[in-house]
């Protein structure tokens, strides 16, 4: 008998021994029983009971260990497999060189896109950049004309994301989180509409969006609303991105997007640029994680659709202080140093039970005030991604464009 079929049979066994006492109790004869006596009866009866399933599940505890002794147990060579047990780590690269790591899934941005035509140059502009300008000389876009660069250009450039995300979405194979443009965040309807597009393109490339693709949409009111209805209206996966506060926090889920994305390093670099105004509960500890563990914890407690992906993690202790969050973005040199220490066994930090324990105030759970911290942030972060784009888009008019 296998070891599953067992533990069924003294499952069935406590069960039976169980409705056995009742079914089998002698009726009493009340003119010659006692009250005592039959008292005394079911004692004994209960104690044979209680008895015989004890030392069924003693049988079933055995049963069940021998399952998790022949269950083969993960390779924990380093702290990466280590954590890679509890938490998705995802690489803010196209490939890690000399690093034996497969990542699981991917991430698309400018920053990408930029550094690939800095690393591979002439390669990546014959192979990608070339094929997207092929592929948008003859479209008319249905973006709105108040995007700038305007016309071809943005259209180009949203080939170039989108043919890259393909290409990254056949190597992994968990999602790949495609950047929208954040030139438009503060416009619920251009969202939707640069949504629109990419996946049109990406579908175009074979990719099935809404199983590999996730939208990274910043964590603007509007972005958010935007994310709301594609998610609900249109079922695409989304990613509200640039979250510095339990407000845009609590706010995307509440809209039942994919994926929330917080930044620790950047949450960090503020406050220590900002000594007074660290609040008091925060003064002692790691600002960012702070936060990101705060917003893991509410999701998991009230059992919110939404993941956490921790970002902007700088070191090996910041990854180790989440380790059990969704997911995580890390560079290749964090990756690497995590590779090269030695591996542990013990628990995660965070947990879906133990966020069940996690306690919130009313302003936590249902706060809009971004806070001083979040607004400045959140400003800086998405002009930072805008100029980012305008540089893509100024390389791309240098070279196949500007070719022409």
């Amino acid at each position: 008998m296998g070891i599953r079929s067992r533990i069924l049979f003294l499952s069935a066994t406590i069960i039976a021994s169980i409705f056995g006492f009742f079914l089998s109790s002698p009726k009493p004869n009340l003119r010659t029983t006692t009250r005592v006596h039959r008292v005394k009866m079911a004692t004994s009866r209960i104690a044979s009971s209680l008895k015989l399933c004890r030392s069924v599940l003693a049988k079933s505890s055995e049963a069940i260990s021998e399952i998790n002794a022949s269950r083969p147990k993960p390779k924990i060579a380093n702290k990466l497999d280590w954590l890679s047990n509890f938490s998705e780590l995802i690489p803010d690269t196209f490939t890690i060189d000399n690093l034996e790591y497969r990542p699981r899934s991917g991430t698309v941005s400018g920053q990408l896109v930029l550094r690939l035509l800095e690393q591979k140059g002439q390669q990546f502009i014959d192979e990608e950049v070339n094929r997207a300008h092929a592929a948008s000389v003859d479209r008319v876009p249905s973006m709105t004309q108040s995007i700038k660069p305007q016309g071809r250009l943005a259209a180009e450039r949203r080939n170039v994301y989108a043919t890259v995300a393909a290409k990254l979405a056949d190597q992994v194979s968990g999602k790949v989180s495609l950047e929208v443009d954040p030139r438009v965040s503060h416009d619920a309807k251009l969202v939707m509409e640069e949504v629109q597009e990419l996946a049109r393109i990406l579908h175009d490339n074979g990719v099935e969006v809404k199983s590999k693709i996730l939208f990274k949409i910043p964590g603007t009111w509007e972005g958010i609303l935007a994310a709301k209805m594609l998610t609900l209206q249109q079922e695409f996966g989304c990613q509200v991105t640039h979250v510095y506060s339990m407000a845009q926090a609590t706010a995307a889920a509440d809209a039942k997007v994919a994926v929330i994305q917080p930044y620790v390093g950047r949450i960090n670099d503020w406050y220590r640029a900002n000594p007074s105004k660290v609040p008091r509960e925060l003064e002692t500890s790691n600002y960012g994680v702070n936060l990101v563990k705060k917003i893991y914890n509410f999701v998991k407690k009230y059992d919110m659709e939404s993941k956490v992906v921790a970002a902007s993690i700088r070191n090996v202790d910041e990854a180790i202080a989440l380790a059990g969050i969704d997911y995580m973005i890390l560079s290749p040199s964090l990756i690497r140093s995590l590779a090269a220490l030695p591996g542990s066994f013990g628990p995660p930090a965070l947990s879906p039970e133990g966020a069940g324990s996690a306690g919130f105030t009313p302003q936590d759970v249902r706060g809009y005030e971004l806070g001083e911290c979040a607004e400045e942030l959140l400003k800086a972060s998405v002009t930072s991604a805008g100029a980012t784009v305008d540089k893509v888009e100024e390389v791309l008019a240098n070279t196949a464009i500007g070719n022409m």
